[in-house]
C-alpha cells in the first residue's frame, strides 16, 4: 500500500504545481496590463516601447525560471507550460478588460502625483533660473547700451 500513497503524493504535487503555474499566468497577465496602462498614460517613443518589452520578457522569463527551480528542481514539464498558458488566456478573456481600467486609473494617479511632486521639487530651482535669466537680460541690455555709446 505504500507505493499507492507515493503515487498519490506525486499526483498532488503535480496538481499543485499546475495550479501555481495557472496563478503565474494570471500574474503575467496583470504585469502585461500594467505595461499597457503605462503606454496609454505616458507617450512613448519606439525605443522606450522596445525597452519595456525587453523588461517584460526578461522578468517573465526570470519568474518562470524561478518557478521551475523552486517547485520542480529545474525540470521543464509540459503541464506547467500548459497551466501558464491557461492562466494567461483565462486572465485575458475573463479579467483583463476590468483590470485594465483599474490599472489605468492607478497608473494615471501615480503619474499625476509624480508630476506634482516633481513640480514641487523643482519649483525653487525654477525660481532661481528665472531670476538669473532676468538679471542676465538686464546685463545684456546694459552691455549693448555701453557698446553703442562708444
Amino acid at each position: 500500500m505504500r507505493g499507492g500513497s507515493a503515487v498519490a503524493e506525486i499526483i498532488v504535487q503535480q496538481s499543485s504545481l499546475f495550479l501555481i503555474s495557472v496563478l503565474y499566468g494570471v500574474i503575467l497577465g496583470l504585469w502585461y496590463d500594467f505595461f499597457r496602462a503605462v503606454r496609454r498614460k505616458i507617450s512613448h517613443r519606439n525605443r522606450t516601447v522596445h525597452m519595456e518589452d525587453i523588461v517584460f520578457c526578461l522578468s517573465a522569463a526570470a519568474g518562470l525560471f524561478l518557478l521551475f527551480q523552486i517547485y520542480n528542481q529545474g525540470s521543464i514539464r509540459f503541464y506547467v507550460l500548459l497551466g501558464l498558458f491557461a492562466g494567461a488566456m483565462g486572465y485575458f478573456f475573463l479579467l483583463s478588460a476590468l483590470m485594465e481600467k483599474g490599472m489605468e486609473l492607478l497608473v494615471g494617479a501615480a503619474v499625476f502625483f509624480l508630476k506634482k511632486a516633481a513640480a514641487a521639487l523643482f519649483f525653487p530651482g525654477k525660481i532661481i533660473v528665472n531670476s538669473l535669466l532676468k538679471t542676465l537680460k538686464k546685463v545684456r541690455r546694459t552691455v549693448k547700451i555701453v557698446r553703442s555709446r562708444k
